[in-house]
């Protein structure tokens, strides 16, 4: 088998390297994300462009191994494709991301030990995901089981099989394996390898072919996910700012509900948001980019999950977006971004509860708190983001 043959996906010829036909194609393509800093109405002040050649730059970085260096499902590896500097497509800070190359005729196998993550999951999807519009679900798993010592052993492949088992589709796909982490100070993250069943080494020396069909991959990469996560902004922009909806996300969990909100808060502004979180295995809330990558999550407190909030005495959660520290326990960190995106995640809820959203200027916010909201002093801060700062690389998502 040839494992980077995309023949099957792709209507255009292989280029020739005997000229630089090539790169003209992948400089091309390049050059064209510029229309989603430039040529958006909405994004209209030189922060938000700013903000829009780092996000142009992490589509960049996270294409290049994706499609470059990872796609080998003959020789797969898990390989970390969302940090706290790779972002886009909504990621969450709670969650590290892997991802790793298939093929239907052939065994795979994840081994070694579980860890502590809240939750683990493992979904299949058919093709590859620089082809998102074909990029469809084959299976899924979270429930897995574990020996007395914490090991796991999951088995891919595309007949069933005893024990830890997830379907893969035929012919190429790939599988993402997400860790959600609750309590970041404790919780450990799974150490784990995937194998394919009878490969020998060494593998194969790299081909001008396999350079060819992985740079048109790339290519296609960088035409198709920018826009589609373009598009899927949409839903954000549906209602008037500072408002809440709850809906899905086609590439999230199937469990998942989220809440979606543009946001708006000068700096001499407060947004108060209030709700009472419903019964459910994980929730959480976040800042975005007007692009759909995550506000700096490692460093700041851009978001915060069920076991970090601190309620006031009648169980509602009281959160803060402001530019400035408000010395409220749970506040999200505009750091001058004053227009952004606000999404909320219900995984297994019992309930959706839209939040409240108020906004008041920052020198009025001590009156309209609640008197019993959860507060701490600017020594605490910095020794709860120093515990952030250390929990991400804990877990190996810096």
């Amino acid at each position: 088998m040839n494992n980077d043959t995309f023949d099957a996906w792709r209507d255009l010829a292989p280029m020739s390297l005997d000229t630089p036909e090539i790169w003209d194609a992948f400089s091309e393509a390049v050059n064209g994300l510029k229309s989603f800093v430039w040529d958006d109405p909405r994004i209209d002040s030189e922060m938000a462009r700013a903000e829009g050649v780092r996000y142009l730059t992490r589509l960049l970085a996270g294409a290049i191994p994706m499609t470059m260096e990872a796609w080998n499902p003959d020789y797969p590896s898990l390989f970390t494709f969302l940090t706290s500097r790779i972002q886009y497509g909504l990621p969450a800070a709670d969650a590290c991301y892997q991802w790793a190359a298939t093929h239907g005729d052939h065994v795979y196998r994840i081994k070694g030990q579980r860890g502590s993550a809240h939750m683990l999951d493992v979904e299949s999807r058919v093709g590859h995901f620089a082809h998102i519009s074909g990029w469809q679900l084959c299976d899924r798993r979270g429930d897995f089981e574990t020996d007395d010592d914490g090991n796991i052993e999951i088995v891919l492949s595309r007949e069933e099989q005893p024990g830890n088992w997830v379907k893969i589709p035929e012919g190429l796909g790939d599988i993402v394996f997400r860790q959600y982490f609750y309590d970041w100070d404790k919780e450990e993250p799974a150490r784990l390898q995937i194998s394919r069943d009878g490969a020998r080494y060494p593998a194969p020396a790299i081909s001008p072919e396999t350079m060819v069909n992985r740079t048109q991959l790339l290519i296609d990469w960088l035409k198709n996910l920018p826009a589609f996560f373009a598009q899927q902004l949409n839903s954000y922009y549906a209602v008037p700012s500072n408002t809440m909806i709850i809906d899905e996300v086609s590439i999230g969990w199937a469990d998942l509900r989220y809440g979606k909100a543009v946001y708006e808060c000068a700096e001499d502004e407060a947004l108060i948001i209030e709700v009472v979180p419903p019964q459910a295995t994980y929730w959480s809330i976040q800042l975005y980019s007007q692009y759909w990558d995550a506000r700096d999550w490692n460093l700041r407190q851009t978001s915060i999950n069920g076991h970090q909030a601190q309620f006031n005495n009648d169980g509602v959660f009281c959160a803060v977006i402001s530019h400035t520290d408000p010395g409220v326990a749970n506040w999200l960190d505009a750091a001058k971004h004053t227009i952004g995106l606000l999404s909320l995640r219900y995984f297994r809820a019992e309930t959706l509860p839209v939040p409240s959203i108020r906004r008041v200027k920052l020198a009025e916010l001590a009156n309209a708190l609640a008197p019993n909201c959860p507060t701490v002093s600017v020594d605490e801060r910095s020794e709860l983001l120093r515990k952030r700062a250390e929990a991400v690389v804990r877990r190996g998502c810096l």
